[in-house]
Order: C-alpha cells, then structure tokens, then sequence
C-alpha cells in the first residue's frame, strides 16, 4: 500500500485495544466513515456560506486483514504525529471547554465550528443523530463516536443513546458559525421530538434546498410504464374500424359486412 501521508494501524496506536476482536474493529470504522460522510456534505453547505473559513474533517478509517500477523485483523489512518485533542466530549459537554489550560484561538475556533456540525447534525437528522468525542489536530478529527435515538440505526445496536441527545439540545449553546448558517436554535428536549419529515428535503441552514445529500441515498427510479398509459388511447381496435381507416386513406368508401358476405357467395 502506497501513501504520501504516514499511517498508524490499531496495533500501534494506544487508543486502540490489540485483541478487539474484528467485529468491533469493522464497527468502529462505519461509525467513524459515516460521520465522515456527514461532515463531508456539511463542509460543502459550510464553505458556501460567505466567510466561514476552514470547516473540520473527520479521517476515514479502514479495515485491513494481515493473516502472516498475531493480530490478522487492524485498522488503519492517517498518522496525526501528536497527541489528540478533545473539542467536543460527551463527558463534560460542548457548551464549554475543559478548565485544564487555556486554548490557543485556532483552537477555539476548531472547537466553536464542531459544535456548529453537531448542530446541523442534529437539525439535519430531526434530533436521531449525533457526532459526538470529537477530537483531533488542528482541524483533522478521529476516534469519534455517535449517539442514536433508535436502537439499530444502521445496523449500530450499541449506540443508541437518547438521553444524550436530549442533554445535546438542553445544553448546546448556538455560537457565531451556527448564526453565519442560519441554523435554528436548540430550546430544550422538547426539539428533540420535531414533526417528520422528508429526510434531506431541505437542509438545516435558512434558505438553502439542496437536493437529496443523505450519505445513504435513496434509488429513483423511472416512473413506472403503468403511468403512462392512462392518457394513451388503446393499441386494440375493431376489424371495423381499422377497415374504414384503410379505406379512408385509400380514398375509398367502406365495405360493409353484408357487401362482403355477398362477394364471397358469388
């Protein structure tokens, strides 16, 4: 495998147990690529909007096998070369910053903005989904997890965390990015129960509709042939009428049964 970026497997890396077994590995790769496909179509709807500067990226994680390995299976990524560090955590909120030291201002800003994608998030899903541990480097985030109102959200049973998501909307403070997108405020866990609606029919940000974004998306189709054929007249047609159609354009008058049952007993 050949990169222009270092790369870390699980085997390595201290974040990650070595005996997980390798259905635990392929979950956290989904959670972590799913929440990359979100912050992916979220950075494009961020970038449009006048001013908002650089927006975080979420690192794919891949699965690879080794079976000449003690570990066959492992997983793989971009090598960040420090330390994590947290932006938004699900142990202390992300209302505000952990009191340990003081933050550097592009590291506010980093902090500031994955709120902002938490907020769209959960605007976007209709409060069944958040990104949550966010952490990284500058704005390159990993090893982050989720939290679901449903159990079994794509196939994730361990996930579901509804009570996490309702301390999401109690306690979220909307910030200067949430503003810039025209998202709406969070005002209790009553928004955690909005009206249904088409998911991906209009994106979370005032004035803006996109078409469908879901990183699921749902297959179209052509519209079924049965369709077409209400307004279509009949292809059957009586021996009649396509006998006084013939004679029409032949120019000739149309015979009728009794004139044909007359030549044929002469």
């Amino acid at each position: 495998m050949s990169t222009a970026r270092p790369l870390r497997t699980s085997a390595s890396a201290p974040r990650c147990c070595q005996d997980s077994s390798p259905e635990k590995k392929a979950k956290g790769c989904k959670i972590q690529n799913m929440s990359r496909e979100y912050c992916k179509i979220f950075a494009a709807e961020a970038q449009a909007a006048p001013g908002f500067g650089e927006v975080p990226e979420i690192l794919p994680l891949y699965l690879i096998y080794r079976p000449a390995n003690n570990i066959p299976y492992a997983t793989l990524e971009e090598d960040l070369g420090k330390p994590l560090q947290p932006y938004c955590s699900r142990e202390w909120g992300c209302a505000a910053a952990p009191a340990a030291a003081p933050e550097a201002p592009s590291s506010s800003e980093v902090r500031q903005k994955c709120q902002t994608f938490q907020h769209w998030l959960y605007l976007w899903t209709n409060g069944s989904f958040l990104v949550t541990d966010l952490a990284g480097v500058d704005w390159k985030m990993t090893d982050v997890q989720i939290a679901t109102k449903l159990r079994g959200y794509q196939g994730l049973k361990e996930s579901c965390f509804p009570a996490l998501l309702d301390q999401f909307a109690s306690s979220h403070q909307c910030n200067t990015f949430c503003e810039m997108l025209g998202l709406k405020p969070l005002k209790g866990p009553e928004a955690a129960h909005p009206q249904a609606k088409a998911k991906g029919s209009k994106s979370p940000s005032t004035g803006r509709k996109g078409a469908q974004l879901s990183p699921q998306p749902q297959r179209k189709g052509p519209p079924s042939p049965q369709g077409t054929r209400k307004n279509t007249p009949s292809s059957k047609t009586t021996p009649q009428a396509s006998e006084a159609l013939t004679a029409q354009l032949l120019g000739q008058p149309p015979i009728q049964d009794g004139g044909l049952k007359a030549q044929g007993m002469r």
